[in-house]
């Protein structure tokens, strides 16, 4: 595997991130729209606030594939801000773990090569 495609296929992954989010929200909206219960809402800032890390990571992998900042430092950079998404995407839920986990696996592919 080259770096090249290392780069695409976690870029590949962050757009994948990207539409379970996008799903995700639109859920947890259309329950807090049609619920009577004044609670409804409470923890989305804080679900907001645990994806912010990962929203910059998926935006710095984009930068780096489509622009072709392809340096080692930014590779490095990048997973650091996966590995601290994932730690807060622990309480998040399930398939945001796993899309680090696969974001991260093909970073340290593209490093090493």
């Amino acid at each position: 595997m080259t770096r090249k495609l290392a780069i695409r296929l976690s870029l590949l992954s962050s757009i994948i991130y990207i539409a379970l989010t996008i799903l995700y929200f639109t859920s947890i909206i259309s329950k807090i729209n049609h619920s009577d219960s004044p609670s409804a809402g409470a923890g989305l800032g804080m679900l907001l606030a645990f994806l912010i890390p990962h929203l910059i990571a998926v935006i710095f992998n984009i930068v780096i594939s489509l622009i072709k900042f392809t340096k080692n430092y930014l590779i490095i950079i990048n997973i650091i801000l996966y590995i601290i998404a994932g730690a807060l995407g622990i309480y998040i839920g399930f398939f945001f773990i796993i899309s680090i986990i696969f974001q991260i696996i093909f970073l340290i592919i593209a490093y090493n090569k």
